[in-house]
């Protein structure tokens, strides 16, 4: 399944991806945060990747929770600002999901303050390495609450050919 919606069809045969992934995060107020259930994709008609990691997935409405980041295959190391008008981040946020008997819906926390550092590791044909930390402060636009979120990702996707 693709996050990403083609302009054009290819009869070539795609690489075969692995996805090698980890986020640990804390965020106030909550437990500790860590999976390495972390879904790659990328936009064939631009250099956007994605990456969803996500915690709980299979399980109860009320207590689903993750992490989102969309960013272009070629951004480069350094550290930014949520507030910088070069901030490379398409997208990155972390949410959970709240329940009642009859609804659910999902919160997410965008960054508003902080920072966050990316290292590019690799970036070629065959592989796309980062290691990313983060230290933001986040609110949801439909509620009050603020949450500081601090962690690290390392993302790894290997790209193979038979």
């Amino acid at each position: 399944m693709s996050l990403f919606k083609s302009k054009n069809s290819t009869l070539s045969l795609d690489p075969f991806i692995s996805v090698n992934c980890d986020i640990e995060a804390t965020v106030s107020g909550r437990v500790k945060f860590h999976t390495q259930n972390i879904q790659f994709d990328k936009d064939i008609d631009s250099n956007l990747i994605a990456f969803i990691g996500r915690s709980y997935e299979n399980g109860f409405n009320n207590s689903k929770k993750g992490m989102f980041f969309i960013y272009s295959k070629d951004i480069q190391s350094g550290t930014y600002s949520p507030t910088d008008s070069n901030f490379p981040f398409d997208t990155l946020y972390y949410y959970e999901s709240g329940a009642s008997d009859d609804l659910a819906t999902f919160y997410t926390y965008q960054p508003e303050s902080g920072t966050v550092t990316v290292e590019v590791v690799e970036n070629n044909s065959t592989a796309l390495r980062y290691l990313i930390t983060f230290d933001f402060k986040g609110k949801d636009s439909r509620i009050e609450e603020q949450l500081h979120i601090v962690g690290k990702t390392e993302f790894n996707v290997f790209m193979r050919t038979l």
